[in-house]
């Protein structure tokens, strides 16, 4: 049937002709690996990259890592919004097995998309090799993670970024530091609807774990930060900013709610929180083997020139609260400086309480709220 004076519907299996896409399933090989490898290798040959198209199915690869590739472009089925639920309608599942999928190049790698796809692990394995040299290793810069997945990895992301955008994102079900990621530029969780759990230990430094990021921006990421800390920040010179996320254990009991403190500012300066919310968090400090971890959040003797604005920290007036009571909101190491409280809310009963170590480091603007010096 023709459409007023345009050309006849495409059918599905046109997708094979659209200029700029290369449909997975279209290249030789007996097995999913064998597919991807072609595909990939395929798409380095071409000056200008196409989308390599995957399609909704269940794809098992086991083949990595293979190296990222400039102007990568993987894409499920345009429209694809995907989460971690394996069966709900249509998905396009891409499960790994043994090894991590992906590795960076020595030298780096620039230009890549990702869009609509589910990522799963099978065992104990890494989305990606973990990078360790984050002074001088390789750096992922000007990627674009959306509407991406990623469901029972040991760790997603350990990487030096530069301009990287992870948004629309559903990160759960895993079992040590998900993202730990150095850099600037950068933009994380900024366009809602990024959800993010799993079962870390509570001696794990934490779900994310910035180190010597800088200029970037961390959007309302709804984190359930189950037995381990959510945030841990290490380093950085100004400019690391959190704006609206949500640090949540409703639900949990006292030994699978955030053990220890939620944020923990290790080191570093400029970083800011505005408009957070906490609640459930140090229920149990002492499972995390770090002395010192006081505070639902912490500010360590390194860290100077932090800020919170307008942040809730919620009471169980109207839902089960398991922060002991006496717990601060923010506690400050000995040699911490220069932390700023504005406009702090304690919402639902939440205690309305900061302490410091040592006298003159926290400064707070609402006379309601104490300011205890105690170690």
């Amino acid at each position: 049937m023709r459409l007023g004076f345009g050309r006849a519907p495409a059918a599905a299996a046109d997708a094979a002709t659209v200029p700029g896409l290369s449909p997975l399933g279209s290249f030789a090989g007996a097995t999913w690996d064998a597919k991807f490898k072609a595909a990939l290798s395929y798409a380095g040959a071409q000056t200008f990259r196409p989308v390599i198209l995957l399609p909704n199915a269940n794809i098992e690869l086991s083949g990595g890592p293979y190296p990222f590739l400039d102007g990568l472009r993987l894409s499920g089925p345009p429209g694809g919004s995907e989460r971690e639920f394996s069966g709900r309608g249509p998905q396009t599942i891409v499960t790994v097995k043994g090894k991590p999928l992906f590795a960076l190049p020595t030298g780096g790698v620039r230009s890549m998309s990702m869009r609509g796809i589910q990522f799963r692990a099978s065992g104990a394995v890494d989305w990606m090799v973990r990078e360790t040299d984050f002074a001088g290793g390789p750096i992922m810069s000007d990627a674009n993670f959306l509407d991406v997945g990623w469901v029972g990895f040991r760790s997603v992301m350990h990487a030096r970024h530069l301009r990287v955008t992870i948004d629309r994102a559903y990160i759960n079900n895993g079992t040590d530091v998900q993202l730990k990621l150095g850099g600037s530029d950068n933009y994380y969780f900024t366009a809602g609807q990024s959800f993010m759990s799993g079962s870390l230990p509570p001696t794990a430094a934490a779900y994310v774990h910035f180190t010597s990021m800088s200029r970037t921006r961390v959007g309302p990421l709804y984190i359930t930060p189950q037995y381990a800390t959510a945030f841990r920040i290490e380093r950085g010179y100004g400019g690391l900013s959190f704006e609206g996320t949500i640090i949540d254990c409703t639900g949990r009991d006292k030994n699978t709610a955030c053990q220890g403190s939620a944020i923990d500012v290790h080191s570093g300066e400029g970083h800011v929180f505005s408009n957070l919310w906490f609640f459930n968090c140090t229920t149990n400090p002492a499972a995390t083997g770090r002395a010192g971890e006081k505070g639902q959040v912490r500010v360590r003797a390194e860290a100077k020139e932090i800020a919170f604005m307008g942040c809730q920290w919620s009471g169980g007036t109207k839902q089960r609260v398991l922060t002991p009571a006496g717990t601060p909101a923010i506690y400050c190491d000995a040699g911490a400086t220069g932390v700023r409280v504005h406009a702090p809310l304690a919402p639902n009963g939440g205690e309305k309480r900061l302490q410091q170590a040592a006298a003159g480091a926290i400064r707070c603007d609402d006379p309601g709220w104490t300011i205890v010096t105690a170690r």
